[in-house]
């Protein structure tokens, strides 16, 4: 499915007396989506995990080793991402409102994936823009709104649906519900569980609360200082994690987190 072999990524930056340091945002990480998994990668700001999506995303080449999607590299060549990759892989980020294109209303943020990548007509196009938000819980008359309109999590939803909307193999959620409120939270991470039981698409999560991906995911990857430093099967036994910083983000948590979803 989508694989990272050997992936690093480094930047320079200038230190003292004009010298260039290197820092390894990604650091020869190795992992592996197989196709219908629900996986969650955690770790505090910093970490390394928004570079590393953009690396599984095929958006910024990578300073040494591969990514593969289906057993074909995906790595960035020239300056445009190849068509193919934008209808296979989708990325959803925290701020849903810069995400959308504020002169869009709802309809047209959703149906311009479908018009770039997909041949349908305009009856088709109406039938799935419509069909996908029903699947977000809204009701059709957002379909005129714009997104200053629009809540923070009813923005979250019409982001979920425009990256639904070519029907791509893997989407990243890269901090989706970081900002929202606990109810509003709850109701989105629900919804990712019913899509993902539903499509059977493989999605990676990625947080910097252990406490949500306890909640999604049945692998969960820890990263730290730009290395992934513990993988686990995750079936509701926190005890399966035995690097000291997955503990930590463990102990990090507020009581009974889990169970307050």
């Amino acid at each position: 499915m989508l694989e990272a072999v050997n992936l690093q990524k480094e930047y320079f930056v200038s230190g003292q007396n004009s010298a260039k340091n290197t820092i390894k945002a990604v650091n020869e990480v190795n992992l592996r989506l197989e196709k219908g998994e629900f996986c969650a990668l955690v770790g505090e700001s910093g970490s390394g995990k928004s570079t590393l999506s953009q690396l599984l995303m095929g958006l910024i080449p990578p300073t040494s080793g591969d990514v593969l999607l289906n057993g074909k590299s995906i790595v960035p060549k020239g300056k445009r991402r190849e068509r193919i990759l934008c209808s296979k892989l989708q990325i959803i980020l925290q701020d849903g409102k810069s995400a959308l294109d504020p002169h869009y209303t709802v309809y047209q943020s959703i149906a311009e994936p479908l018009r770039n990548l997909m041949n349908l007509t305009r009856n088709e196009e109406k039938q799935r823009v419509s069909v996908l938000l029903e699947q977000m819980e809204l009701p059709q008359e957002f379909l005129k709104r714009r997104p200053y309109e629009l809540s923070g999590g009813q923005l979250k939803r019409v982001c979920i649906a425009r990256a639904l909307a070519a029907e791509p193999e893997v989407i990243i959620f890269d901090e989706a519900v970081s900002g929202l409120d606990v109810l509003v939270r709850k109701s989105i991470l629900d919804l990712l569980k019913r899509l993902h039981r539903e499509k059977k698409s493989t999605y990676l999560f990625i947080t910097h609360d252990m406490d949500v991906a306890l909640y999604l995911a049945n692998r969960i990857l820890v990263m730290k200082d730009g290395e992934i430093v513990e993988q686990v099967s995750y079936r509701g036994d926190a005890e399966c994690f035995h690097h000291p910083y997955s503990k930590l983000l463990l102990n990090a948590m507020a009581p009974k987190a889990v169970l307050s979803f």
